[in-house]
């Protein structure tokens, strides 16, 4: 696992450092300015020329300082500042005088005014703004961003430093203006605003430097995601186990005319460990599901006679609602009982599609539902449980899953390009998957995947974070395979097996 923090957190663990272990701010930054000027050396060529584009705050002290490495490896470099002296930190001020002393000229940005640098400079560095901005750029700085963009369009490689400019720490969110770069060295840890979207596109390619920080004790609270390509230990299946060892999975799906989400979401709750699922669907769904999932139970839903009988059974290890549900009366009805039964058994829930449609509707329904409850929205689902606009929950999804969580004890798996779980462990943000995944059926497999992992031993959080990374490796396997256009669900769900297949 690593962290993802924001900009408050950031300046915490610079704090801790600096004040309580007793690092010289100094040495911190003579550590982030080599690895940007390391990797601007990787992206620029043998004699090619450098632009760095400074603030008078500590991002552009980290600016001066690469810059001075760079002339002094004999690179032909280049400064522009923008801002005030009377501003300017106590770091950026020695660096200027450092420059001074070895007769580096720091240019100012009426000089640079006077002409054209598109085409100019083969890489130009951002350490205008770092993690610290809290407001939209305006004036001379909105106008530095759109002239570094403009360059960068016309064939300038872009490098910022620790963040783009203009991007916002903690959401992502581009404030007003923002710095499109090629590549990103960021210190020390991963900043959220370049996990999420749209800072994620903005950062480009993410070099996280390891600057010599030490872990502070209190980032407990901080984001989580795994690190790219990480294995994950998947739960102890003995070997004198039997189908019920691995638990069983009653998945709730398909309506007429929907076997294919019920299809999806049975095999890859199989895939993932579940020793036995039974497919609770309407008769039409039966002669296909029989045919493509024959190691699947299938059991009949009559609409006419929902209320009758009892679905569940205490040997249930999970339940699985609402992939190809629908909303009709039936269906809400079958929810209803279903909630009902899980709640006096204690089996643990997932509830996903129609099932939360059905929840929006009828929010009398929140009264079956606990902590070992997950409930996974794409964002016009999470629109429609919480009165909130898509716009505004795509703003922050961190905040939305959070008070999603917070207000109902529910785990909450927030989907979208980055898919936030909100859950007794804390918040983590998932960095796996493509936009190839955007295809009907893919939210079905994942519903399926979180429920074998479940049935098979993990705890229900876990069995969340696990499924969102599981989901978006086998995403990116398949778009490996056939390329982002071209994949589909079923695609999605053969991958998993790839992927699970490594991590044992």
């Amino acid at each position: 696992m690593q962290y993802l923090l924001d900009g408050a957190q950031m300046k915490a663990v610079d704090r801790y450092n600096i004040e309580e272990i007793g690092i010289p701010s100094l040495a911190l930054m003579e550590r982030a300015a080599f690895a940007v000027a390391d990797e601007a050396e990787k992206i620029c060529p043998p004699q090619g020329r450098m632009l760095v584009v400074c603030g008078t705050g500590n991002n552009g002290a980290d600016g001066l300082a690469a810059a001075r490495m760079l002339y002094l490896h004999g690179k032909k470099v280049e400064i522009v500042v923008s801002g005030s002296m009377e501003r300017a930190t106590e770091e950026y001020r020695i660096q200027r005088r450092i420059l001074e002393k070895l007769g580096f000229p720091v240019n100012t940005m009426d000089i640079f005014r006077e002409y054209n640098i598109k085409g100019r400079y083969d890489v130009i560095i951002d350490a205008l703004f770092g993690i610290g901005l809290s407001r939209p750029l305006e004036g001379e700085a909105k106008q530095i961003v759109q002239w570094i963009n403009e360059a960068g369009r016309c064939g300038s490689k872009v490098l910022s430093v620790d963040i783009p400019t203009g991007i916002s720490a903690g959401t992502g969110g581009v404030l007003g203006t923002a710095v499109r770069a090629q590549a990103t060295v960021t210190f020390g840890y991963e900043k959220l605003g370049m996990a999420l979207y749209p800072g994620a596109d903005y950062a480009g390619r993410h070099i996280v430097a390891d600057i010599g920080f030490a872990k502070p004790p209190n980032l407990e609270g901080a984001a989580r995601s795994f690190l790219p390509g990480e294995k994950i230990r998947l739960p102890r299946r003995p070997s004198d186990g039997n189908k019920g060892t691995f638990g069983r999975v009653f998945l709730a799906a398909g309506s007429a005319g929907m076997s294919g989400a019920a299809y999806l979401s049975g095999k890859a709750a199989y895939l993932s460990g579940a020793g036995l699922v039974q497919i609770h669907t309407v008769k039409e769904n039966m002669p296909v599901l029989q045919s493509l999932l024959p190691e699947a139970v299938i059991t009949v839903c009559d609409p006419s006679m929902v209320s009758e009988g009892r679905a569940l059974s205490p040997r249930v290890s999970v339940l699985v609602a609402g992939p190809g549900f629908s909303t009709k009366a039936y269906a809400g009805e079958l929810l209803k009982k279903l909630l009902q039964e899980r709640q006096e058994y204690g089996i643990p829930c997932i509830l996903d599609a129609d099932a939360l449609n059905l929840l929006a509707e009828d929010q009398s329904l929140f009264s079956y539902l606990d902590g070992r409850v997950v409930v996974t929205p794409h964002m016009g689902e999470m629109a429609r449980l919480t009165g909130k606009s898509i716009e505004g929950l795509k703003a922050d999804p961190i905040l939305a899953a959070k008070e999603f969580y917070e207000e109902y004890g529910i785990i909450c798996v927030l989907k979208d390009a980055r898919t936030v779980v909100a859950s007794e462990r804390g918040v983590y943000v998932n960095c796996s998957g493509n936009d190839g995944m955007a295809t009907g059926g893919s939210g079905d497999v994942l519903s399926g995947l979180l429920g074998g992992l479940a049935a098979g031993g993990m705890e229900l959080a876990e069995a969340a974070e696990t499924g969102v990374y599981l989901h978006g490796l086998a995403g990116d396997t398949a778009a490996g395979r056939l390329g982002r256009h071209a994949m589909l669900a079923g695609d999605i769900l053969e991958a998993a097996g790839t992927v699970l297949h490594a991590w044992e």
